[in-house]
């Protein structure tokens, strides 16, 4: 009698740990992680910007969370799972995958002193010299001649080092570059400082090579095709003052 007992209070237990997990995975289906770092208009820690209002969109009905982590960090926490989605990437990055469309796209600029570098003469001027960006935000492939290069971990440090002749060229998004003028407190001036464009690039988010990491990304490309026929895609990139990307669609949607 006492052993039906033990069986019968270890089925109920069971039977309550599996509704608890089963609620647990339930709401977690309903939750998506976003890992990157703070941007000032694209990912503002007040959880606006471009990319946070995208997302919001994107995963109407989901509980959104994102963690503010430097970019080599937020790959990481969606390779092991404790994100869903990176934002964003130029390129693809080992075992994650990224979308097909893209959420921003704009030139790149290098930051130089004119007395150093003038006049500019497009590749010539950058080959061989000595470029610094963030950390994971560029490579070799992006540049057309040869570069040695250097990676930091903030923006106003690659200023920095550019004004202190440790480096030739600040490389980074033009609204990047100005924030990092806020944050390390100096003045852009352009009698002192040239600034050019050196290339253009696409940011794509990034998810897990995982059926999940799949399955979200099939939606977000789903709902990103829809918004930007509905025009409220355009609305989101009008109201940041960034111009909307060059969605390819397929052959209908061209």
């Amino acid at each position: 009698m006492m052993m039906k007992y033990h069986r019968f209070i270890a089925m109920v237990v069971s039977l309550f740990l599996l509704q608890a997990i089963s609620s647990v995975m339930a709401e977690d289906e309903k939750t998506i992680v976003t890992a990157g770092p703070s941007w000032d208009r694209f990912t503002n820690e007040d959880g606006s910007g471009l990319y946070h209002d995208i997302i919001k969109q994107v995963f109407a009905g989901y509980a959104v969370k994102h963690f503010y982590v430097p970019t080599v960090q937020a790959n990481s926490m969606v390779a092991i799972g404790r994100a869903d989605i990176k934002m964003c990437e130029t390129k693809e990055i080992e075992h994650l995958v990224l979308a097909s469309l893209p959420m921003y796209e704009n030139d790149f600029y290098a930051l130089y002193l004119r007395e150093k570098f003038e006049p500019w003469e497009g590749d010539l001027t950058i080959k061989g010299q000595r470029l610094v960006w963030r950390e994971g935000y560029y490579s070799k492939i992006d540049f057309a001649v040869p570069i040695d290069f250097t990676e930091v971990r903030s923006g106003e440090s690659a200023l920095k080092m550019v004004i202190y002749d440790r480096a030739d060229f600040y490389i980074d998004d033009l609204n990047l570059i100005n924030q990092s003028f806020v944050n390390a407190g100096e003045k852009y001036d352009p009698a002192k400082f040239g600034l050019e464009i050196v290339g253009t690039r696409k940011y794509f988010p990034v998810f897990a090579d995982t059926p999940r990491g799949h399955k979200l990304r099939n939606h977000y490309e789903k709902e990103i095709e829809r918004l930007y026929r509905e025009g409220a895609l355009q609305q989101v990139y009008t109201h940041w003052n960034f111009r909307m990307p060059k969605f390819e669609f397929g052959v209908s949607g061209k």
